[in-house]
């Protein structure tokens, strides 16, 4: 009986696929009770090919544009009673699928989020990722709904909830914040939980240049996403909180503290420079 499906969108992926598949192939969880579902999204280089490769996943196609469009394609094909939605350039942690289903075993939990690691070793990422884990303990212990947020890189939702509240709006970006702001406007803040126990590694971001792209995109999307929901970032003292939380879990020295902080700044003005860089046909597009 599957009792998962692993939901995987690409596009021209063909540079990281092969370590997501094979991290979902060695998963400790017992592979008769998952099925991988991997879509392309109108892939020009040798990502489809490789899927091939790997007669136990299904290979679906969607021809409309869009991560979102892909993974609605898969959850239509999709059997079992967890959606785990990881993208194609990440890896997941060899008890990934297994520390999912024993989160999903609250009852009145319905959306679990992971925590994300990046492929990069060096310090700043390491400190970046710590206050991320940080920030989501922050965030998904509290009740203020319009925070939320969901990333589908490392993310699972029982089939159920996807029955109540429909799939994922077909946008370019931001649809999965979209539902899980949703989900804790229809129901309450107690059906999305954190778990860093559930880790990806994020293979594309190796350095913190690129890692500051992703800002300037988070900025973008950030646009898009509060005309359909209302959506807030946290404030200057919510933000000080969790920089002094990890700075006070991890230990972190005065001079690590301090690298931390221009990290986060400067993550700050890509973010607003994505924003403001927005042309009018990209706001279009995301709205």
């Amino acid at each position: 009986m599957i009792k998962v499906s692993v939901i995987v969108p690409f596009y021209n992926s063909e540079r990281y696929i092969k370590g997501c598949i094979e991290g979902l192939l060695q998963q400790s969880y017992p592979r008769e009770q998952y099925e991988i579902l991997m879509i392309d999204n109108n892939s020009t280089d040798t990502s489809a090919e490789t899927v091939r490769q790997y007669p136990g996943i299904q290979l679906l196609h969607e021809t409309m544009q869009g991560s979102y469009a892909a993974r609605n394609r898969g959850l239509r094909e999709a059997k079992g009673e967890v959606m785990a939605f990881i993208d194609a350039d990440c890896v997941p942690s060899h008890d990934w699928l297994h520390e999912i289903m024993l989160a999903m075993e609250k009852p009145d939990l319905s959306i679990v989020l992971g925590r994300r690691t990046f492929a990069g070793d060096s310090i700043l990422l390491s400190l970046f990722a710590d206050y991320e884990d940080e920030k989501h303990k922050y965030v998904f212990t509290s009740d203020k709904q319009e925070i939320y947020y969901g990333h589908t890189n490392n993310m699972a939702v029982k089939k159920q909830l996807f029955d109540e509240l429909g799939l994922f709006v077909e946008r370019l970006r931001g649809s999965d914040t979209i539902f899980v702001r949703h989900a804790v406007n229809t129901y309450s803040c107690e059906v999305v939980r954190y778990c860093p126990r559930i880790q990806v590694r994020h293979l594309e971001i190796e350095n913190l240049q690129q890692l500051f792209q992703k800002f300037s995109i988070y900025g973008r999307t950030n646009i898009g996403t509060r005309h359909v929901v209302c959506q807030k970032t946290l404030t200057a003292k919510e933000k000080f909180h969790v920089f002094r939380n990890v700075v006070r879990h991890q230990e972190y020295s005065w001079k690590e503290s301090i690298v931390l902080m221009g990290v986060l700044g400067m993550g700050v003005v890509y973010w607003v420079l994505g924003k403001i860089k927005l042309s009018g046909r990209e706001r279009d597009s995301v709205e």
